[in-house]
């Protein structure tokens, strides 16, 4: 059970580090563009099942969830969802309520890059504090 979800969280960890690398590097989207649309569905959805496996790993491995570096991964995967839900999602209606085809994601998908960056880092590392 540990290696499938493993995999699984692994899966998910690329398939979050490509939406979020992807809308740092275009930088403006086109609110109608069908791979911005999936990209905005893909990281929530994607974060969803790595938090899922992430507490079945922690299960299986018998870590602490009260361990300072797991409560701020969660606390992280929170905030990306939110970042990608809350403000890029709202960006994407405002901008079709008001006629505009690009819109401007730079700043929010870098932020959510440097996070899967920590996130990376915390799952790799597992630190002590």
């Amino acid at each position: 059970m540990y290696d499938l979800a493993l995999s699984i969280h692994i899966l998910s960890a690329f398939v979050i580090a490509y939406t979020t690398l992807y809308g740092t590097i275009i930088k403006n989207v086109k609110a109608s563009s069908k791979q911005f649309r999936l990209n905005l569905i893909l990281l929530s959805l994607m974060s969803l099942v790595s938090l899922v496996t992430a507490t079945w790993l922690i299960d299986i491995v018998n870590y602490s969830h009260s361990s300072l570096w797991i409560i701020i991964s969660y606390s992280l995967w929170i905030i990306l969802i939110f970042i990608n839900e809350g403000i890029i999602r709202r960006k994407k209606n405002i901008a079709k309520r008001e006629g505009n085809d690009q819109i401007n994601v730079f700043v929010e998908y870098l932020i959510m890059t440097l996070i899967v960056l920590v996130l990376t880092l915390l799952m790799i590392y597992k630190p002590n504090i």
